[in-house]
């Protein structure tokens, strides 16, 4: 069932996260909203995807610790190819320090786990509104 508060249909969301478990309760938390989730499970894989000038991308819920290419030298690529893409970090560590080297990265907003839907839901609507499907 749609959420008709959170109506995202038309909308994509790229996440980055390489734990199965992790991007499953991400993708059970997005369902309701109607976005379109597009999983990359490293760093390279979402540049790769974000290279294509084709590709659609709203938004980018991004974890720091990947394999092959780690967030935030991903971030600071996504930046280069569209800079207006915001990007959501999310990640388990609050050391300080950890978040100013998140926003040095290209991180817009950032969450931290264990992830709260709601939470989610109001960080993501700061970048993709709270569009109703009257509003459409």
């Amino acid at each position: 069932m749609i959420d008709k508060q959170r109506e995202w249909r038309g909308k994509t969301v790229l996440i980055v996260e390489d734990l199965p478990h992790n991007y499953e309760l991400l993708v059970n938390f997005l369902i309701p909203t109607g976005i379109s989730m597009v999983w990359a499970k490293n760093g390279l894989e979402a540049i790769e995807y974000i290279q294509d000038a084709t590709a659609p991308a709203d938004i980018v819920l991004m974890d720091i610790n990947l394999p092959i290419m780690n967030g935030y030298e991903a971030m600071r690529k996504i930046k280069q190819i569209r800079p207006h893409l915001p990007i959501i970090t999310q990640t388990a560590y609050a050391y300080e320090g950890e978040l100013e080297k998140s926003y040095e990265a290209g991180s817009d907003e950032y969450i931290l786990k264990p992830i709260r839907r709601e939470n989610l839901i109001k960080k993501m609507e700061k970048f993709l509104g709270n569009a109703n499907l009257e509003n459409d």
